[in-house]
């Protein structure tokens, strides 16, 4: 399968920057998701993969062939849309066999295709029903399976799972993630959700503004992000992030805040620097241990959200809220005082930028 090469590619719509001087390579049979808000430019890198638009500037590459000016049925690319983009007038096996009639295959070669894929997808009872009468799930393994039918070498999903309530949206992740891995194909998915990302991609391109912020391993991205919104935007529930001071007394040196002191001076390598700086303080949930007694920073249960095998509690610190994740044998209660202690290990600092320096 054919790798994927951006390279310096940029895209306007009027005023509107859409991509900044993009560079991105996806590796034959990866698996890649590009993450961020809306508007950050995700579906515009699709269609210029598509060769739905074309770039402002730079190079798009598909193997060593460059594409810029190739049409989309001649670079072996197909695109999945978040609105499914099935025709209502037909029935499943029609809207399967339409874009193959396109290209004048013949009829009894299109048959296959539609026997193949839908067995593929398990959808092959579903041939004669119209799209309306398909729930959620079925009306996304369908769009799945057209943009499979015609093999290609290159599959772009864009949103594909964000119309589907929680329980479908594992299906579906799983779904095409087994999909891509049995035919081999190099994939892009586009999504606004970290959960998507992390599940399903070999890589994230963490998107914003149409920059790539940062683009790494799912764990990676992960444990070490590498700005303020990488941090706050990937993980459920997002990671605490408190406004604090970097101030040093008698050697050591300490995040502080009014309501909090954490000691960081096994750091001091890396803090020296830093020292009287405003920074920001990240810490995850699942990184918080909290008990019932000190030692450690007196907090007070604000919440208590049931999430099956943990718990979440809003913790108030002072002025300061924090999230933390026990297991649910911990019964606490509004009111209730508690210790929490930050895994130091696993803490983030970032400067006045959102610059990751910790």
């Amino acid at each position: 399968m054919p790798r994927i090469t951006l390279k310096n590619v940029s895209k306007r719509y009027g005023k509107k920057v859409a991509l900044d001087d993009i560079n991105l390579e996806v590796n034959d049979g990866e698996f890649v998701c590009l993450l961020g808000p809306p508007g950050s430019g995700k579906t515009t890198m699709l269609r210029l993969i598509a060769g739905l638009e074309e770039p402002d500037s730079g190079e798009i590459y598909i193997g060593d062939r460059l594409v810029n000016k190739l049409p989309p049925q001649e670079r072996g690319v197909s695109m999945m849309f978040e609105s499914l983009a099935l025709y209502p007038h037909m029935n499943v096996y029609e809207n399967l066999a339409f874009p193959l009639r396109k290209l004048r295959l013949p009829e009894k070669e299109i048959e296959a295709s539609v026997k193949e894929v839908t067995s593929l997808l398990k959808i092959d009872f579903l041939l004669d029903k119209r799209p309306a009468h398909l729930s959620g799930g079925e009306r996304q393994r369908v769009a799945l399976a057209r943009a499979l039918i015609k093999k290609p070498s290159i599959i772009l999903f864009d949103e594909p799972l964000g119309h589907l309530d929680a329980k479908l949206r594992l299906h579906a992740r799983v779904e095409i993630r087994k999909i891509q891995r049995a035919l081999k194909q190099t994939a892009i998915m586009s999504t606004f959700d970290s959960l998507d990302a992390i599940s399903t991609a070999d890589r994230i391109a963490f998107m914003d503004r149409g920059r790539i912020v940062q683009y790494d391993t799912p764990k990676r991205i992960y444990d070490e992000p590498k700005n303020m919104l990488v941090a706050s935007s990937v993980g459920s529930p997002p990671m605490n992030l408190i406004h604090c001071v970097l101030e040093g007394r008698n050697g050591k040196i300490y995040v502080s805040s009014e309501s909090l002191e954490l000691d960081v001076t096994k750091f001091k390598g890396q803090l020296s620097d830093k020292v009287d700086s405003k920074l920001t303080l990240g810490i995850r949930p699942s990184d918080i241990k909290v008990s019932e007694k000190p030692p450690g920073i007196e907090s007070e249960v604000y919440a208590v959200e049931p999430i099956g095998r943990e718990n979440i509690l809003t913790l108030n610190v002072g002025d300061i809220t924090f999230l933390a994740k026990v297991p649910p044998s911990l019964t606490f209660r509004p009111g209730d005082k508690i210790w929490i202690n930050p895994d130091i290990n696993k803490i983030h600092l970032f400067d006045q930028d959102g610059e990751a320096i910790l």
